[in-house]
């Protein structure tokens, strides 16, 4: 089909329909397009072709805005060969302008798609899965702009359209970025596909506009020590009413390692090494991605991979780490659980994260506390080892984060409840002695008193 133009492509899968049923020989069918189509442009063709005899070699003309009269003389040996140079050169510029009318009818949604067909080969599904969430949310609702030809979009017009939906979702700075993500990989797309020249992307928006995203805090954001040990107790009265399901031992066992819910279910026994453990795959959820407008999920399946490079990495194992997963390798005897080397497991596969997730939702609301995630024990277990005299850059490498803003950013928070931060923050100020806040009031000195002589005088301190 090389030589062809896009229309005369389309025209052959209809025969190539009609071919593989029987119908037609399609290897003829284009044999005949091919020389008509020839035969059709030498006829059209503006310049004589004729034969030098003194030189033996066949000329004519073609086109050329560059060359003095418009035009360029092109040589072969041979008929045939010039035939071909001017059939090919013709069907050259048929084939740009054809993609010229395609481009002048690409819209940003139709490009879109294509891009995320191509993308959904270099990415996991989960990731297409996101992207796809996003254009839903922040695109698809605009359809004056994605229904807008590629080839009329500009600057401005990009401006315009993230400068709207910054005032209408209220984004803080990061969802803001990964929404224009979307349009910034599309139009480097059309770029690569040549559908256009220069991309006309760009950021311009009003930051004040930008949500805040001040830290949380902590009380929000870590258990406390009053909720963790609620919580403790929690999942031990949980597992002892279900002694088959190990998922609360899954929740106790993160307070202890910190890592990420997905890393937790995908650990095996041949991890375990004396007392360190080698975290280095993670339990995914995957998804069908055949139909981007109707992504299903396919079930979950453990990868060698973590979230990223940093993320594969050695935790030393406290002494209750261990106890646990010695309870979990009973139950899993008890009850005849096994797949594969995997710790977590239940029915001939790995545990799900749905599980844990209820046994978090569930203990949570059963001891009073507000409903915090498997994330919320990560950052509980950093800022523990920070608030015990962990150097910030072992607790980075204890994460898996490939730097310490990260960590420090979003993992370290308080841990103590605000009378133990004050009494604290006293002692560090030299106070010898703690003191409870709803007394703070009692001890207070009042200095209006009268001034004599120039003098202070000072009350009576009462009696100890």
């Amino acid at each position: 089909m090389e030589g062809l133009s896009i229309r005369q492509k389309n025209d052959l899968e209809l025969l190539k329909y009609i071919a593989e049923n029987g119908i037609i020989d399609l290897t003829y069918v284009q044999e005949q397009l091919e020389m008509k189509k020839r035969a059709e442009i030498l006829k059209n063709h503006q310049y004589s072709i004729w034969y030098n005899e003194k030189e033996d070699v066949w000329y004519t003309y073609l086109p050329d805005s560059s060359k003095e009269n418009n035009r360029r003389k092109v040589k072969r040996k041979k008929k045939n060969d010039i035939e071909k140079v001017v059939c090919n050169y013709y069907l050259s510029l048929e084939n740009d302008n054809d993609k010229a009318g395609q481009r002048n009818v690409l819209t940003i949604e139709k490009v879109f798609y294509e891009f995320m067909q191509h993308k959904a080969k270099e990415v996991n599904s989960g990731t297409v899965k996101r992207m796809m969430a996003d254009w839903n949310k922040f695109y698809k609702a605009k359809r004056d702009f994605i229904s807008m030809p590629l080839n009329n979009l500009t600057k401005i017009k990009i401006d315009d359209f993230f400068n709207s939906v910054l005032e209408e979702h209220h984004l803080k700075k990061k969802a803001f970025y990964n929404m224009c993500g979307i349009l910034k990989q599309t139009l480097e797309y059309a770029v690569d596909a040549e559908y256009i020249e220069k991309n006309p992307y760009r950021i311009k928006v009003n930051k004040k506009k930008f949500a805040n995203s001040s830290k949380k805090p902590s009380v929000k954001e870590v258990f406390q020590s009053d909720e963790k040990e609620l919580l403790v107790n929690e999942m031990e009265r949980r597992l002892n009413n279900n002694p088959s399901n190990t998922a609360p031992l899954a929740v106790l066992l993160d307070f202890e390692l910190g890592t990420r819910k997905g890393e937790i279910l995908a650990i095996s026994k041949s991890d375990i090494v004396g007392n360190r453990i080698h975290i280095h795959r993670q339990l995914v959820e995957e998804f069908d991605t055949s139909n981007l407008n109707c992504i299903k999920s396919t079930g979950f399946q453990v990868v060698d991979y973590t979230k990223s490079e940093d993320g594969d990495r050695w935790l030393p194992l406290t002494a209750k780490a261990k106890r646990i997963i010695d309870r979990i390798e009973a139950i899993n005897k008890e009850y005849g659980f096994h797949y594969e080397d995997f710790l977590f497991v239940k029915d001939g596969c790995c545990l799900s994260p749905d599980a844990v997730d209820a046994q978090m939702k569930r203990g949570c609301e059963y001891i009073g506390i507000p409903v915090k995630t498997m994330h919320k024990i990560r950052k509980t277990y950093a800022s523990t080892l920070l608030h015990n005299g962990v150097n910030l850059s072992i607790v980075k490498d204890m994460l898996g984060h490939a730097d310490e803003s990260t960590t420090l950013k979003h993992y370290i928070y308080n841990i103590e409840d605000n009378e133990e931060t004050e009494n604290k923050v006293r002692k560090a100020l030299g106070d010898k002695g703690a003191v409870k806040s709803d007394q703070s009031d009692q001890n207070i000195i009042s200095f209006s008193n009268k001034i004599k002589a120039g003098k202070l005088e000072l009350p009576k301190l009462p009696a100890n």
